[in-house]
């Protein structure tokens, strides 16, 4: 194999850097850089430092500095926390979230006047390091206070936080362990708003539309010796394609387009293995758009979609040999609400949660949800994950095959 100086490699890099958007295809889900990056899920668990825990990576895909606006959410749609992480060219910032929930500090970045010496947030010799607006006392992050902490903690599993007025923001499951999302947005400016909040989009707002940030996430659990990884979820930004169109936070922004990100599926498939070597069975991951704008809430009086229902005629679920059956009873009844009954979770596939009537297969789902929202018409997106596990020994991690398109969803099941 040819091999090319280091120099020429050095010169090379911008130029592919700013070519890789140029083989993005918006409304569909693929790998390049984008504008906002999802988080579908996380788990920390606090009762034990071995338990389960999340990690996740933000890169900048450009020589161009640029800063990322991240927000936590509980696993019902309520915005917990939100923060910046300034990121110079081509710069990584990795984040363990237990370490938010466990009173540590966001990643420490800051940008050019807030670090002179350049020893918070070091450059290359091929990146740039610039000056972003709004970013006094809040670059570099101060650690979250403990009334801070408390609330996260509280927020995430279902209980009571004073920061929220003593109201409730998640399901209440009661094993101590902290669930929800996070949307990471590439942001014109410092700031502690979120996407609920006015001013965050349209030309002026918070939200920038620059497709440069990429990266991944981590589900650990070190002391049952299993981890899985899988791309953080890109969605690209084009406000004159999506203007008026279906958005990914369309709910935040009456549904105009503004925040000109790409809408995901609605229709995902799956595959399910519990038996051989994957001892563990199979978990599925997902995300899901309530279209409302979530509120905290009375404790023990969740939002009236919650939980999402079961949608018999839009499930289908195969064996290995094609054999196809809708869930009904007794597998499943009306009555039950549907194995995805948040906006984020983890299920597992042929426990109560989610039964199935085969050992091996795949399942097609289509994850469309419909509460009345005054606002945002139409179907609504999702997005799901496969795990397969070997307990205590390996573990499997992948995107789900979407049937889909967000700009173009699925209306008719294609298994009558």
């Amino acid at each position: 194999m040819k091999r090319l100086p280091l120099l020429t490699w050095l010169l090379t890099l911008p130029l592919l850097a700013g070519s890789m958007p140029a083989v993005a295809k918006t409304c569909a889900v693929d790998v390049v850089p984008a504008a906002t990056l999802l988080l579908p899920y996380f788990e920390v668990d606090l009762t034990k430092p071995g338990g389960r825990t999340t990690l996740m990576a933000i890169n900048n895909a450009s020589d161009r500095a640029t800063l990322a606006h991240v927000v936590l959410w509980t696993d019902l749609g309520v915005p917990t926390l939100a923060f910046d992480v300034y990121l110079t060219g081509y710069d990584v910032q990795t984040i363990n979230l237990r370490d938010l929930f466990t009173g540590g500090t966001p990643p420490a970045t800051a940008d050019a006047p807030r670090d002179r010496n350049d020893t918070i947030s070091p450059k290359g010799m091929l990146s740039e390091d610039v000056s972003i607006p709004g970013c006094d006392g809040l670059l570099p992050p101060a650690p979250l206070s403990p009334d801070v902490v408390s609330h996260l903690t509280r927020a995430h599993q279902g209980l009571a936080s004073p920061l929220l007025g003593g109201k409730c923001a998640a399901q209440v499951i009661g094993d101590s362990i902290e669930r929800g999302y996070v949307t990471v947005d590439v942001a014109r400016r410092c700031s502690t708003l979120t996407p609920q909040d006015p001013g965050y989009f349209g030309p002026d707002g918070v939200a920038g539309n620059d497709n440069v940030l990429w990266g991944d996430f981590f589900l650990i659990e070190p002391d049952g010796n299993v981890a899985e990884g899988e791309d953080l979820i890109r969605l690209e930004s084009d406000p004159a394609r999506f203007a008026g169109h279906p958005t990914f936070y369309a709910r935040y922004v009456n549904a105009s387009g503004a925040d000109g990100r790409e809408p995901l599926p609605t229709v995902w498939e799956s595959r399910f293995i519990d038996g051989g070597p994957f001892t563990g069975g199979t978990n599925l991951i997902y995300w899901r758009d309530s279209r409302l704008r979530n509120q905290p809430f009375l404790c023990g009086h969740p939002p009236e979609w919650y939980p999402f229902p079961w949608e018999f005629p839009r499930t289908v679920i195969f064996d290995e040999q094609e054999q196809p059956q809708v869930p009904s009873c007794p597998i499943l009844c009306p009555s039950l609400a549907s194995p995805f009954p948040a906006e984020s979770g983890r299920i597992p596939v042929g426990g109560l949660a989610f039964p199935v009537p085969y050992t091996f297969g795949w399942a097609y789902l289509d994850m469309k949800t419909n509460p009345q929202s005054p606002t945002v018409p139409g179907a609504t997106q999702a997005w799901l994950g496969t795990i397969h596990e070997a307990l205590g020994t390996f573990s499997v991690g992948y995107e789900a095959d979407p049937r889909d398109s967000g700009c173009n969803p699925q209306s008719v099941n294609p298994f009558p």
